[in-house]
């Protein structure tokens, strides 16, 4: 009974814990009272009890719970690379190639760099002579339509490779979720 009356500041210091948590008015309310009375009195004690109810003091306190081993094993899974998923960008490569041989191979050499530029310079200046008003449409040739699909079609699979390759990388649109999940 003199222990309720009369804290020590030892004994008061031990109790702060369960006073500052609410337990000690519940389980022990004449406790409780008697450690509000030391702190009214005891001006270090209180100090050490304003620490003891401080936020970023109750934070550090706070143990974290170990993860579930099943919650590890699952995030590295999902965080692994995928050889199924970089065997198959490789053979993205492939028509990419074929393409690009293709256009290289018409263009071969610096004589087909020359034609295809005196050509193109010549189909400028009909299309200036006929927008003018001085000359007919120039003809195309058959070889520049193909040179230019071939072109168009290698932007284009060019363009979806890439648009797999993002779904592929880390951190890409695979692993992003919408904004209302």
């Amino acid at each position: 009974m003199s222990e309720i009356k009369s804290l020590t500041c030892s004994r008061a210091r031990t109790l702060l814990e369960p006073y500052a948590d609410g337990e000690l008015t519940r389980d022990d309310p004449r406790l409780a009272t008697s450690v509000r009375e030391h702190l009214a009195g005891c001006a270090d004690c209180r100090r050490q009890h304003e620490q003891a109810i401080s936020l970023p003091f109750r934070l550090r306190a706070l143990t974290s719970p170990r993860p579930p081993d099943s919650l590890v094993v699952g995030v590295m899974r999902s965080i692994a690379p995928s050889r199924v998923a970089y065997r198959r960008a490789w053979t993205l490569l492939v028509p990419e190639s074929i393409l690009a041989m293709f256009i290289l191979w018409y263009l071969s050499g610096l004589d087909g760099l020359t034609t295809v530029a005196s050509g193109i310079f010549g189909d400028l200046q009909g299309l200036v002579g006929w927008g003018s008003g001085s000359g007919p449409l120039p003809t195309i040739p058959r070889v520049d339509v193909l040179l230019l699909l071939a072109l168009i079609a290698l932007t284009a699979i060019a363009a979806y490779h890439l648009s797999i390759l993002v779904r592929l990388a880390p951190g890409g649109l695979a692993g992003r979720r919408p904004a209302g999940e």
